[in-house]
């Protein structure tokens, strides 16, 4: 009885401790509810567990263990004969993997997370996709179809109310105009995404926004705006006590030393 209350409770929370980037609660909390769906032999919510514990321990640059759990939940869907299961498992790969800088490893396994995710399914899951698909494209530099993607995913977010994906995708967008040199519609995309993070309280994806928005102003050479979004970006990323604030110091040091700008924008 306890255990269906134990894991219930931990997808309950997982909103409030994934944008607040407690990541070391929410490894333990899903620990918790692998344990518990274990004795329940519930395997759907063991694979979700799985699932969960694979992109909580890429957040904490685990990924050995991100993929080990991830690939338990690739073969649990796979003997529940759940496509959609699947296809989620297959996005988790693919984020670690672009996390561990290995982008055409990533592109395959997001690829296959599209094609799983049934044309009459869920608009807002084929967006997800979508844009993931877009976005490891923008990461083998192909910026022309990430962007393609990732209106695509745009038009199919429409009326979905998933907020949490239009903002992802609203920041895609943003880093693809950056590299095919279209700063202002870059800080436009980057605009909409930081109102929406901020609107739904999604402080680490907030952080990232600003970096790119960071980024682009000091593609433009506009020191000011640079310094303003990187600042304001680390000030989050220190809260989170995220590790990605490191990056951040040094775009700040580099601004203020005057040492010649890099010219790229950092992953989401």
């Amino acid at each position: 009885m306890f255990d269906t209350h134990i894991w219930q409770l931990v997808w309950t929370l997982a909103d409030f401790q994934q944008w607040r980037g407690l990541w070391h609660d929410r490894a333990a909390s899903l620990q918790a509810a692998l344990e518990a769906t274990r004795r329940l032999d519930h395997r759907t919510e063991q694979a979700r567990a799985h699932r969960g514990l694979g992109y909580a321990y890429t957040r904490l640059a685990r990924n050995d263990d991100a993929q080990l759990h991830l690939r338990h939940a690739l073969d649990l869907y796979t003997e529940l004969g759940d496509p959609v299961g699947q296809g989620r498992a297959h996005h988790g790969l693919s984020y670690v993997l672009e996390r561990q800088d290995e982008p055409r490893a990533a592109l395959w396994h997001a690829q296959r997370a599209l094609d799983l995710f049934p044309a009459d399914g869920s608009r807002a899951q084929k967006a997800r996709a979508l844009g993931t698909v877009g976005w490891c494209h923008g990461q083998l530099g192909d910026h022309g179809q990430s962007l393609r993607f990732n209106e695509e995913a745009l038009a199919l977010l429409a009326g979905t109310g998933d907020r949490v994906a239009e903002a992802a995708t609203w920041d895609s967008i943003g880093y693809a105009h950056h590299h095919l040199g279209d700063h202002g519609r870059a800080i436009e995309g980057y605009e909409t995404a930081l109102r929406l993070r901020r609107d739904l309280g999604h402080r680490y994806g907030e952080a990232n926004t600003l970096v790119h928005l960071g980024d682009t102003y000091d593609a433009l050479g506009d020191a000011v705006r640079a310094r303003r979004a990187w600042r304001d970006a680390l000030a989050v990323l220190e809260q989170l006590r995220e590790p990605d604030a490191e990056r951040v110091r040094a775009k700040l040091t580099r601004l203020d030393t005057g040492l010649t700008p890099s010219w790229g924008v950092e992953p989401r």
